[in-house]
């Protein structure tokens, strides 16, 4: 286990998975630099208010990122999911670059269960597969992590929650693996703290694996009250894209190739299971969504 007292580096620290794995890092003990946009958001004053040290640039500046790793001992690189694809390329593969030029000690960066060894189709699948192949090409001890659906997602509005009803992308009996977004930043702190343990791995993260059927069950018994469970319809998901895009993945794709649980609980023995999320942490984004559409 490390002991180094030199700073981690975190892009998108605003973001989801970014602000997961600063307040998980602080937790551990690390000191964090946080890139941000805007210094005076609220986000970037409440990172800073958890005791990150905030950095401001763009991933469009690179001698800010430059500057940024200055004596940073690693880097958690995620990126937008509302970048074009070949910014997304782009971004991703020069904050490797800056990081292996910088002599950090570990790069972590955040790709996605939907990325397999070939080619999908899916452009945003493939772009992040380009960042990943260029990684392996740097000498750079890098881990590369893919999370798998979170479980933030099914609290969205567009599957049914505020009509007493749960549409998803799984038959009845079919198998989908999930994440806490919480959890990938407790699992990537774990992987900074024993850098010769995970360095050099690429790897699927999730924190628990539901079919449809028992998605209706964690639902029904949270709510209080029935939440029947139906897969989208041929017609949804042809008129969604990226909605057919994630079925078809989860069918014969990346997204049905499932990790295997113990092998993540090893690395973050508390990780959440969905029933446990929805009855915590995600139970605010719950109420929100049933009261989508209600006066």
């Amino acid at each position: 286990m490390t002991n180094d007292t030199r700073p981690i580096l975190v892009f998108g620290a605003t973001g989801q998975q970014g602000g997961a794995v600063v307040a998980a890092l602080l937790k551990a003990g690390w000191p964090v630099r946080a890139m941000v946009r805007d210094l005076g958001s609220a986000k970037s004053i409440a990172l800073r208010d958890a005791g990150a040290e905030l950095v401001q640039g763009s991933f469009t500046d690179i001698d800010m990122m430059r500057a940024a790793l200055n004596n940073a001992y690693g880097v958690f690189s995620v990126l937008p999911g509302n970048l074009a694809i070949e910014n997304e390329v782009r971004f991703g593969s020069e904050i490797a670059d800056l990081a292996s030029q910088s002599g950090v000690a570990h790069l972590v960066y955040s790709s996605g269960a939907g990325v397999g060894d070939e080619p999908s189709g899916v452009a945003r699948f493939d772009a992040k597969a380009r960042v990943e192949a260029h990684i392996r090409t740097l000498p750079v001890t890098a881990t590369i992590v893919r999370p798998v659906i979170f479980m933030e997602m099914l609290t969205r509005p567009g599957f049914g929650l505020e009509k007493g009803r749960f549409n998803f992308f799984v038959r009845p009996d079919q198998p989908v693996q999930l994440i806490a977004v919480e959890d990938i930043g407790n699992v990537v702190a774990a992987i900074f703290a024993d850098r010769t343990r995970f360095g050099g791995e690429t790897f699927k993260i999730a924190g628990d694996t539901v079919t449809g059927r028992e998605l209706e069950t964690v639902f029904s018994e949270v709510v209080g009250r029935p939440i029947a469970y139906a897969r989208f319809s041929e017609d949804d998901l042809a008129a969604n894209p990226g909605f057919a895009s994630i079925s078809a993945s989860l069918e014969d794709g990346p997204l049905a190739d499932h990790v295997d649980l113990n092998f993540v609980r090893k690395i973050y023995p508390e990780i959440l299971s969905f029933r446990s999320w929805l009855s915590g942490a995600g139970r605010e984004a719950l109420s929100d969504a049933l009261g989508y559409g209600s006066e």
